[in-house]
């Protein structure tokens, strides 16, 4: 069965929570469907805007107010660790197969902590005032950063992460993008692999920009309504959904026709703004809930959730466009500051990763800058190998007969019979004439025209061309078998040869005595 679930996390609480909720609950873990409901909870935890992440095994959340990042094991359902940092953290990403964290700090530089080794990489000074958003894309091969300062940087991961840089913090963005002119609050980018990526981005002077973040050629403007606090992009890339400060939602079509002014695929100038029309605008009949704080989009993309500073988590229908209903019966303490749904599960066909992180290695600053690019002797990885990496996870199906035959309880029947047949084959083929000396040295029986029994083979069974190539097998084990007698016996003439050469060409004696042996010989010869 497929299931589906969410995490939300709150801010700095401001009300005291109900009856149903644990004191200190700061981060909860849904179920969106089949049924709805909660599954966890984690405490003692107050998050800002972009600053959660969550893998398959922990949940990362950077404190407000605090340089720390708390660690929740998924698994076990606790607090795993409180990692310091020298900075207040304001955003939160994944990347490397969740292997390593990528951190935005309130000073304007970057971490990347690699969470199964412990490495701490930083960067100098990038931004002029704090990160306010990162993105990394689906290959992790970049890493884009977006800041107050109104600007976003384009990183390369494997340069930040390469241990000839390690120590240096000289590595500089790949390219700055500058066209917004107010501090820029959520960033997206496309699911493409390709050059021509789309990154989305929305910032407080009310203009969201569609661009290629490899060219930084912009490639469409919005101007909207309001100022925009959060955004996510439909997985197929056909749709910018933006939250609002005013509690409302919009969807930018980007698949319109290329005659909609909208359309990213529109051949006019993308730096001309374009203003999207109010029906494109969803409202909520009560405005008591707040400003959309933050989104997320379901796996089907039907369905999108929006959290509020009064606790409350909407969800909204994206075929009608309107609010459906309200997820939580009762509202949560505080600010629904990060809601984002979880990857399906129960795919029969899904792929598991081979390593599985157990647990974190806390950060070690410096313990890993060799300085000369060489990868230093003390650095290790944690991980277990799990998934359908060993022959004993992986189903029939995935299994080559080598495989099942060495992870079988016995000698499976399929080889048995083969082994069979074959030695049934070498007894009584349908060609059992022996090879004599006489034809091996004539050529004779050699079965030099057995290949030639390949013709004709259409209209044939399955079984009687097994037994036609199995019949051409042992033509040519017995022309082999005739081959080495032939050369065993050649080299059996060949030396008595060379015997009888030496006895002709040994020294005669002084008395002649030698040579009268020597023509004795010949004359018995």
């Amino acid at each position: 069965m497929l299931t589906e679930q969410f995490v939300s996390s709150v801010g700095v609480p401001t009300k005291a929570p109900g009856s149903n909720i644990a004191k200190d609950a700061g981060i909860f873990v849904h179920e969106f469907q089949p049924i709805q409901a909660q599954r966890a909870i984690f405490k003692k935890s107050a998050t800002l805007s972009n600053c959660l992440a969550v893998s398959s095994n922990h949940i990362f959340a950077a404190q407000s107010g605090k340089a720390v990042v708390h660690v929740y094991s998924r698994e076990k359902g606790n607090q795993e660790a409180i990692v310091p940092f020298p900075e207040h953290i304001t955003s939160l990403a994944l990347a490397c197969d969740d292997s390593v964290l990528v951190l935005g700090t309130v000073e304007g530089r970057i971490f990347l902590w690699e969470t199964i080794s412990g490495r701490l990489v930083t960067t100098s000074q990038a931004h002029l005032q704090a990160v306010t958003s990162l993105a990394v894309e689906h290959s992790s091969n970049f890493l884009l950063s977006a800041s107050k300062d109104s600007t976003v940087h384009v990183w390369s991961i494997p340069a930040l992460l390469s241990f000839a840089t390690a120590g240096s913090h000289n590595v500089s963005p790949l390219r700055t993008f500058t066209s917004h002119r107010g501090e820029i609050t959520s960033l997206a980018l496309g699911h493409s692999a390709s050059a021509s990526n789309i990154a989305v981005s929305v910032a407080k002077d009310k203009t969201c920009l569609v661009w290629n973040y490899h060219t930084n050629n912009v490639l469409r403007t919005y101007l909207l309504p309001s100022v925009p606090l959060c955004l996510t992009l439909d997985p197929a890339d056909r749709a910018i959904y933006v939250g609002y400060e005013d509690g409302s939602l919009q969807q930018l079509d980007l698949y319109a026709p290329s005659s909609n002014p909208q359309s990213i695929h529109n051949s006019t100038n993308g730096t001309a703004p374009v203003q999207p029309p109010s029906s494109s605008r969803w409202q909520s009949p009560d405005t008591s809930h707040g400003a959309a704080l933050s989104i997320s989009l379901s796996f089907d993309s039907s369905i999108i959730l929006s959290g509020h500073p009064s606790g409350m988590i909407l969800s909204w229908d994206t075929a009608r466009g309107s609010l459906q209903s309200h997820i939580l019966q009762n509202a949560l303490p505080g600010p629904v500051n990060n809601v984002c749904f979880l990857p399906v599960t129960g795919f029969a066909t899904s792929n598991k990763r081979t390593v599985n992180t157990p647990v974190v290695v806390k950060p070690k600053f410096g313990a890993f800058d060799a300085g000369d690019g060489t990868v230093p002797g003390n650095y290790t990885l944690v991980v277990e190998q799990v998934g359908n990496s060993s022959p004993s996870s992986m189903t029939s199906d995935q299994l080559s007969s080598f495989q099942q035959s060495l992870t079988h309880p016995t000698f499976p029947s399929a080889l048995l019979d083969e082994g069979l047949s074959e030695l049934a084959a070498w007894s009584n083929g349908p060609i059992t004439h022996a090879v004599d000396e006489k034809s091996a040295g004539s050529g004779e029986g050699d079965d030099f025209m057995a290949l030639d029994q390949t013709e004709g083979t259409k209209g044939q069974t399955l079984e009687e061309q097994n037994a036609a190539l199995k019949s051409q097998i042992e033509a040519l084990r017995r022309l082999q078998t005739a081959s080495f007698e032939k050369i065993d016996k050649i080299q059996a003439e060949k030396k008595a040869l060379l015997l009888k050469e030496n006895k002709r060409s040994g020294k005669k004696s002084p008395n002649g005595k030698k040579k009268t042996q020597d023509s004795s010989d010949d004359s018995s010869d």
